[in-house]
């Protein structure tokens, strides 16, 4: 099995190969993947961070140096120089995987390296080395308050609801996994009643997934908004629950 990185801001992976076969998630810029088998422009991986296993298409894949730094903003404009007026190369998303190193000219910046030794340039503040995490998971939720939602999304430029929660957990860096049913099977610990619920604590359906940003408001990617929103659990409630059914658990990490 031959391991690549992937070299796009991002690269859907799709249930067959097919860019209409429906979106099971997306692996992001400088995340590896491992080969499983090629067909016509696509291949099958299986993604390193965890473990989805998918099709996504070859000009996605590449070889790029080792990463140093995780992307902890919603999404970091790479320039072709430490100007942040000069013209953008692209942008990388939350939790995108680089190889930084600080700027000599501007030590605000950080030279991306990508493929073939091009270089790009971004804030300084918009990624952490890797080993060091964002303080609060919340707060790095809630700077994707408006992005809007997509079915199987982990871009940045459009999430859906246990994305958020991974990618958030995963900047203050706790792993977890994918989907939200395997989410509430595997985090935290159990809640025993809704009044007990404070920030960070995490609200299950079935098939949904909401982190609270206090003991009363849901912020959760949400179909109802069409983006990442906040609104009071209580009066959300009878609509969740007409749409996904009871509350399934409420966890705390």
């Amino acid at each position: 099995m031959t391991e690549y990185q992937i070299i796009t801001p991002s690269a859907a992976m799709m249930a067959l190969p097919d860019a209409f076969s429906g979106r099971e998630t997306d692996a992001l810029y400088g995340e590896a993947v491992t080969l499983i088998k090629r067909q016509d422009d696509w291949v099958e991986v299986v993604l390193e961070t965890d473990g989805y296993q998918a099709w996504v298409e070859t000009i996605s894949l590449g070889q790029l140096p080792p990463a140093t730094h995780h992307i902890i903003a919603p999404r970091a404009l790479l320039t072709v120089t430490p100007d942040i007026k000069s013209p953008a190369l692209g942008y990388l998303p939350l939790g995108a995987l680089i190889c930084a190193e600080a700027d000599h000219e501007d030590q605000n910046t950080l030279a991306v390296i990508g493929a073939d030794g091009i270089k790009g340039y971004i804030p300084q503040h918009h990624a952490l080395p890797l080993g060091q995490y964002c303080t609060d998971y919340v707060s790095v939720a809630e700077t994707m308050i408006g992005t809007p939602y997509r079915w199987g999304g982990r871009d940045s430029i459009g999430f859906d609801c246990s994305a958020l929660v991974q990618l958030s957990l995963a900047a203050a860096g706790q792993k977890v996994m994918r989907n939200s049913g395997d989410q509430e099977k595997t985090i935290g610990t159990t809640l025993d009643h809704i009044d007990d619920l404070r920030r960070g604590d995490l609200v299950f359906w079935k098939g949904h997934v909401g982190i609270m940003a206090d003991g009363q408001r849901l912020l959760h990617a949400n179909m109802h908004h069409a983006m990442t929103a906040i609104e009071d659990l209580r009066s959300a409630l009878p609509r969740l629950e007409k749409a996904a059914g009871p509350i399934t658990r409420l966890a705390r990490i």
